[in-house]
């Protein structure tokens, strides 16, 4: 096995202790990455599982990684931008920070959470599935339903599970799908969202046009309005929007973390804040909703 060594940069402020903390409690990746002083994991590439290690470093992050067999230059490279998009290294917080300068509100979070960029999941097929999982489920059984197709079709390093990329899963039917995961719908639209993943790139949905990758999105089984906000969110990093009528999953969350700040908002006073932001309003979400991933209480399934 041939160690792959590499520096990433990062868009100043950028705290990485703000990123472990995170991913400590982050319910849909619980206990599958070491976040303790470094950050361990496993991701799959092109069929084989390759483990990473990501510290703080004096130029960026520091990454090392360790591949089942030696990496070609290329695959370097897809891994270098794959890790760099999951911890959402470019991401200009400045932006939003100044638009919330004059919320006395948000201060406080802010200032708290300065240099945080928020992980996304490792890919965007990953947190499609989850939000298929999630589904009516409670979050460990989702989570063990997750490892299960890890374990079959992924792969492991360290213990770390990898979750399988869409060629792992192309083979497989409806039926294989029901023999691992025991639910007949569930199962029917992982299908579905496999087969619409192949061949799809991260980097193109992140650039496309925000509307058209929502209605892509939406038009797949299983993903409703608050699945695909939760991928374009947690896995493409799109901040542009927030919906008012994404239902009572996102509303309530929302109003759950504003009202210690901003006083017992409607939820029309809720979206005229979101508004204020523009886009990044999304980013406003954010920093509102982590500010509960740095205290005790985070079993909160996005």
């Amino acid at each position: 096995m041939s160690v792959v060594t590499l520096t990433l940069p990062v868009m100043p402020p950028f705290d990485f202790s703000h990123t472990l903390t995170f991913l400590t409690g982050f319910p849909p990746t619980q206990g599958e990455q070491d976040t303790v002083s470094e950050l361990r994991g496993a991701t799959r590439l092109h069929g084989q599982t390759v483990g990473f290690v990501v510290r703080a470093g004096g130029g960026g992050l520091d990454v090392s990684l360790h591949p089942e067999r030696p990496l070609e230059a290329a695959q370097v490279q897809a891994l270098r931008e794959r890790i760099a998009f999951f911890l959402g290294a470019d991401v200009d917080l400045k932006p939003f920070y100044t638009l919330a300068g004059p919320d006395d509100a948000m201060g406080p979070v802010v200032r708290a959470l300065h240099g945080f960029h928020q992980p996304r999941f490792l890919t965007p097929f990953e947190v499609a599935c989850w939000a298929v999982l999630t589904q009516r489920q409670p979050l460990a059984q989702a989570r063990r339903m997750k490892r299960t197709l890890s374990d079959a079709h992924g792969g492991t390093w360290e213990d770390h599970p990898a979750f399988p990329e869409p060629g792992d899963l192309a083979g497989l039917s409806p039926e294989d799908f029901h023999a691992l995961i025991p639910n007949e719908r569930k199962a029917r639209s992982l299908h579905a969202v496999t087969q619409a993943f192949q061949g799809v790139q991260t980097a193109d949905l992140a650039a496309a046009p925000y509307d058209g990758v929502r209605d892509w999105l939406l038009g797949l089984p299983g993903i409703g309005e608050w699945s695909a906000l939760f991928v374009l969110l947690r896995g493409l990093g799109r901040v542009e929007r927030l919906y008012g009528n994404t239902g009572t999953p996102l509303l309530q969350e929302l109003l759950r973390a504003a009202r210690p700040m901003y006083g017992d908002l409607s939820p029309q006073q809720l979206w005229a804040i979101a508004d204020r932001y523009g886009e990044q309003q999304g980013q406003w979400g954010i920093y509102l909703r982590s500010r509960s991933a740095f205290t005790p209480d985070r079993e909160r399934a996005a």
